[in-house]
């Protein structure tokens, strides 16, 4: 059966396969990757990327096969084309659509055949990715889902170039966004990298203290209902049985509420609860649990429906014959975005050291040489290598700063670092053989870790060499590659009735700035300055009152300012009395002030946004608004304020919302999208170009970046050119392109449909005394009128052009003989007696008319067309006002 496209849907095809501008052009790795994976993966001795052009089918990449191109007419790519989708032919010689094809019963030999469409960006079919064999094979799902998976690839690569406009402008619109971003990460880096070592320290310091803790039960509920992880226990069923204030804090729900509810309902998330529930089970029946005595992280539900990823540490334990089981979580969900970005930030530290001129040299604690930036490597001429530290000096080729005496291995600046010293502006010189000897200054020293742990040596170089007859020191530029952690201290103390520190802890005594003997026993007050104290005083008197108060201040001590959140929790003894309170407090100035960077960055965010002139907005997975600026008030009359937290369908009717919601379930799918949608504004139809962009972290879409432009005049613009491109501005005719483009496409018609054509060369005889005559003006008006009764002469169906000056060509489609087309000709002879009025003038005119016929597939343009100039030829030597038939071969 023969699969074919209509004439005007294949040439809108072959369009678009020409605008993509792959065609003729030469050999790319980018394909040829791609064909060689489909032969090796699918076992195929042949694998083509095909381009269905209006008369071949030519192959950008090729595996397996020499020649560049077939005729379309026996392309097996041809059939796929038309029918969109993919063709598999498990054996040629048994399908009748093919068992006579020149391919199947010559070179190559097909036997087996599956090819899948791909196509341009605008949806058409324009080629395909197709495997060959020569001998019959089946063809499973599996395998034609990795085909379909090769197409897409190659799909990609043939419409990048298109993409790439657009992403463009994309990236350009969220340049800015990126920047503010970039410099809000950039400061929480810091903060949580400190809160991450902080939440470390506490733990190593709960779980040293829960054994002293359970020997007083309420010391350990004033420090578990201080505690800033959130404490939880359960009885072995999984109810709760208690609940601190920090499990208040993260999880949402209060004591009151939590108590006596099953923990699996309240803060683990649905799809992990029947494991959590069996995890408990088999601890109570076998005593045998994987969580038990363990730090692990793992992902937690609060009471507003959000996702949080906690640290839990859980144990087991007896009370009253019972089991029961205590966790203390935190949540670490800032602690694990700090890790990513710290990630990131560890790239750009490299990036940089590359670009340094210093020369940064670094090993381990073994003495594993392990950095060698790009300076280094330029003093050196070589990389790092595994080598003894007693051959540095003259794998390198270091010598002390006479430039005499080669190094020996104690004198080397790296090794003295890696001993313990620090090394400032020690003169070397580098003379390694082929290279310019440098004069350089080292300076270094041991890499200490967090814990005091060795970690190894660095050593800066840097080039003095055209300052070296000067005789001046540089400060060597010093990169230190140690891992820097703070704290961001918990501060612990006990207070008495009589207003006398009674303990404090080791950070406490830090932030106070005083020795123990110097607090311990002492009042308050003599710790702050009057001021500070009198703010203090207030919430003292409160605590010492058996009242429970918490607060944030400011406070200054030592001349330092820090902001801190404060909890003064009463002691009262069994009888009820008052003996004194606990005090807990935390540094919170790093929150404080990313608070107020924020809020600043946010404000710059909206401006940028609010000013360009571009639709831009977020919609999380949920297709809810998260941010809109202001032009969706000045196109759809919407407050963006009012859109975040709504949906689109929430906002908008439901056309608006049909168009787009497919699309934007694609880009959630992980895939970037354009469309062009006509939509109404200020009483004009306008084109509006949208991307939407997938918002990807570590493979998860967390939603999509919708960037919307005006793009009307433009669309407007490049439908003028492209109806000037083929049409003729005198006569308003198609022009030579076009009409190449339609007889290739009218022959192809004519093969298929097994229906004759014939093709018209017409001249205007003796033009030239018409243009002589009545001067180029009257020439014009002739060939306008002559176009016109061309028109009027033939059907709508065929094809009239002019090629240039006075050379008209007709396309009659469906003719059945050179006797019909005769009389066509015939009529067009006749048409042409009425004298042709020009001006005041009138003028008679003829034409000499070239028939070719034909109603064989072996015709091509080049052939009709000479044999169509050969019959024009012999009409006008027959006298001109005429026309001759030539007839197929």
């Amino acid at each position: 059966m023969d699969i074919a496209l209509s004439d005007s849907a294949d040439l809108k095809r072959v369009r678009a396969l020409c605008a993509l501008c792959v065609l003729d052009t030469p050999q790319e790795d980018r394909f040829d990757r791609l064909t060689r994976l489909a032969s090796a993966v699918l076992a195929v001795p042949i694998a083509l990327v095909s381009l269905v052009d209006a008369q071949r089918q030519w192959f950008k990449s090729r595996v397996g096969l020499d020649t560049t191109e077939t005729p379309r007419a026996i392309s097996f790519c041809t059939h796929t084309v038309a029918q969109r989708e993919m063709l598999v032919v498990e054996d040629a010689l048994r399908d009748a659509r093919f068992a006579a094809n020149p391919l199947v019963t010559g070179a190559p030999g097909i036997r087996f055949y599956a090819g899948q469409p791909v196509f341009s960006h605008d949806g058409e079919a324009v080629g395909t990715l197709c495997i060959i064999d020569t001998v019959p094979r089946s063809f499973d799902e599996a395998a034609r889902e990795t085909l379909r998976d090769f197409a897409g690839l190659v799909e990609d690569e043939l419409n990048k170039g298109a993409l790439i406009d657009a992403r463009l402008r994309a990236e350009q619109a969220l340049h800015a966004l990126n920047e503010e971003l970039e410099h809000r990460i950039e400061e929480r880096t810091r903060s949580l990298s400190e809160a991450n070592d902080t939440l470390k320290r506490e733990i190593r310091q709960r779980l040293a203290a829960e054994e002293t803790l359970r020997t007083n039960e309420e010391r350990i509920r004033t420090i578990i209902d201080s505690s800033f992880s959130a404490f939880v226990s359960t009885d072995a069923a999984g109810i709760v049985v208690d609940w601190n204030l920090s499990a208040e804090r993260t999880f949402g729900w209060s004591r009151a509420e939590a108590l006596g509810q099953e923990l699996a309902t309240l803060i683990v998330p649905e799809n992990y609860r029947a494991g959590h529930r069996a995890g408990m089970q088999r601890f109570v029946r076998d005593g045998v649990g994987n969580v038990i005595n363990t730090r692990i992280e793992m992902p937690a539900r609060t009471r507003d429906q959000g996702d949080i990823t906690v640290e839990m540490t859980i144990n087991a334990f007896h009370a009253g014959g019972d089991l029961f089981f205590g966790a203390f979580l935190h949540d670490v969900s800032e602690r694990i975005r700090a890790k990513l970005a710290l990630q990131e930030k560890q790239q750009l530290l490299d990036t940089v050291l590359e670009t340094l001129d210093v020369g940064v040299v670094a090993c381990s604690a073994d003495g594993e040489l392990t950095l060698f930036n790009r300076a280094a490597r330029e003093f050196h001429g070589l990389p790092p290598q595994a080598l003894p530290s007693g051959d540095w000096a003259s794998h390198y080729s270091l010598f002390s700063s006479d430039g005499a005496h080669p190094m020996e291995e104690r004198e080397v600046p790296l090794v003295r670092a890696l001993h313990g010293e620090t090394i400032k502006d020690c003169a070397m010189v580098i003379s390694a053989r082929g290279r310019n000897r440098r004069y350089v200054l080292a300076s270094g020293r041991r890499m200490i870790g967090p814990n005091g742990e060795a970690m190894g040596a660095v050593v800066a170089m840097k080039d003095i060499t055209e300052l070296n007859d000067s005789q001046r020191r540089l400060k060597v530029n010093e990169q230190r590659l140690r891992a820097i952690t703070e704290n961001l201290p918990a501060l612990i103390g006990q207070v008495d009735k009589a207003g006398n520190f009674t303990y404090l802890n080791t950070l406490a005594l830090r932030f106070y700035g005083r020795e123990k003997s110097q607090l311990i026993g002492q009042p308050v007050r003599q710790a702050y300055s009057a001021p500070e104290f009198e703010r203090v005083e207030q919430f003292m008197k409160l605590a010492l009152q058996g009242k429970r108060v918490s607060f944030e201040d400011e406070l200054t001590v030592e001349g330092r300012s820090s902001h801190y959140h404060a909890s003064y929790i009463p002691d009262i003894d069994a009888s009820g009395s008052v003996n004194g309170f606990y005090a807990m407090a935390f540094d919170i100035t790093a929150r404080k002030r990313s608070e107020i960077r924020q809020r600043d960055s946010e404000e710059r965010l909206r401006t940028v946004t609010d000013n360009l002139p571009a639709l831009i907005s977020y919609l999380d997975t949920d297709l809810r608004y998260r941010f809109a600026n202001a032009m969706y008030k000045q196109w759809y009359g919407v407050d963006p304020a009012a859109m975040v937290g709504k949906s689109i369908s929430e906002i908008f009717p439901a056309h608006f919302c049909g168009q787009r919601e497919q699309q934007l379930r694609r880009c959630l799918e992980g895939h970037t999208v354009q469309l062009e949608l006509e939509i109404e504004h200020a009483g004009d139809t306008r084109i509006l170009h949208s991307v939407y962009i997938p918002h990807l972290r570590d493979g998860v879409v967390l939603g999509a970046y919708l960037l919307s432009t005006d793009v009307t005049a433009a669309r407007r613009h490049e439908a003028n050119l492209k109806a000037l491109a083929h049409t003729d501005t005198l006569t308003g005719l198609p022009n030579r392109r076009s009409y190449e483009a339609e007889l290739e496409a009218a022959l192809g018609r004519s093969a298929r449909n097994r229906s004759g054509m014939a093709l018209m060369l017409l001249d205007i005889d003796r033009f030239k005394q018409i243009n002589d005559t009545l001067g180029h003006a009257g020439g014009d008006e002739v060939l306008r009128e002559f176009a016109r009764r061309l028109l009027r002469a033939v059907r709508k169906t065929d094809t009239v052009s002019r090629l240039a000056g006075d050379e008209f060509t007709i396309i009659l489609e469906c003719v059945r003989s050179p006797e019909e087309s005769a009389r066509v000709g015939a009529k067009i002879v006749e048409a042409m007696r009425p004298l042709f009025s020009v001006g005041e003038m009138a003028r008679q005119v003829s034409t000499s008319i070239g028939i070719a016929w034909t109603n064989s597939a072996a015709d091509d343009a080049r052939a009709l067309s000479t044999r169509a100039d050969a019959a024009l030829y012999q009409a006008k030597e027959a006298g001109r006002n005429q026309f001759c038939v030539a007839a197929a071969p």
